[in-house]
């Protein structure tokens, strides 16, 4: 119960990527427990139920876009260390050492992410709006708290940042493009910067935590003049098996975000059903 990982799954086909998560997790971490946050009406099947430690619900209060509802984890989460991960990634490496790093701070997300290759993604094509008003360009996608009154105020503040989201973006990203629809990408940046915590829950210069990012722009694909922003996967040779994730020719390591949802097959997670079963039974 001390330390754990924390998904957000809303509606079935995030409930299937959290399972396909938790069970990337737990069979390639030494510390893998997994807490499932779903809404009140979803059903999870059983089979997930086994692999997932603790499934809770999350609150109605009357946001309606799911990730205007993240702000609750301090109230969800089980554990007294939680890593946040979400949904559409997977574990391809075991990452345990990253814990004893991270707990020398309250709260700390990721700040650079890399790309399929193992480079550091420089591309800023996603994070323009950002620039304004100087906002930590932090990544939502994996991030660490502890239970700690840091971490209360930050995701209280979010709360706020949550349900008055348009306001405060119309203010920090004047004059941008910036998406109608709130991600806490840019829900958390704001809190950070409000409350002066900018440079304590962010770090350029730390090599972790990181994770692959699939995004197009963040492959830095100068040879194709106007890639397709909906879908990486028809540039690259995809092969998975029991030795791992292989990514147009590159072994993949530490958490993998594959962020198409097409890229989560039936196979991939009966193989990852088969080394969690086999691994129980040794």
């Amino acid at each position: 119960m001390d330390k754990g990982y924390f998904i957000f799954a809303q509606g079935k086909e995030y409930i299937r990527m959290a399972y396909a998560l938790a069970l990337s997790i737990k069979n390639t971490q030494e510390i893998n427990s997994v807490c499932v946050a779903v809404d009140q009406k979803d059903s999870v099947p059983e089979e997930y139920s086994k692999v997932f430690d603790h499934v809770v619900r999350i609150k109605n209060v009357g946001l309606k876009y799911p990730m205007a509802n993240e702000w609750q984890i301090w109230d969800l989460t089980p554990f007294k260390e939680t890593i946040h991960v979400e949904a559409d990634m997977l574990f391809t490496t075991n990452v345990d050492h990253w814990w004893e790093q991270l707990q020398k701070h309250e709260l700390f997300f990721t700040s650079k992410v890399k790309d399929y290759r193992g480079n550091i993604a420089k591309s800023n094509f996603y994070r323009r709006h950002f620039d304004k008003m100087n906002l930590p360009k932090l990544y939502n996608g994996l991030y660490y708290f502890r239970y700690t009154e840091t971490a209360h105020q930050f995701f209280k503040k979010a709360k706020e940042v949550s349900a008055r989201y348009k306001p405060y973006a119309d203010y920090f990203f004047a004059g941008h493009w910036y998406p109608d629809t709130p991600t806490t990408d840019e829900i958390f940046a704001i809190t950070a910067y409000m409350l002066d915590l900018d440079k304590h829950v962010y770090n350029k210069s730390y090599s972790i935590p990181y994770f692959t990012h699939m995004k197009v722009r963040l492959q830095d694909w100068k040879q194709i003049e106007a890639p397709d922003e909906t879908n990486w996967m028809r540039y690259l040779n995809i092969t998975h098996n029991k030795l791992g994730l292989n990514i147009g020719g590159f072994v993949q390591h530490g958490p993998f975000h594959y962020q198409n949802k097409s890229f989560l097959t039936d196979k991939m997670i009966d193989t990852m059903k088969e080394i969690y079963y086999e691994r129980r039974t040794i």
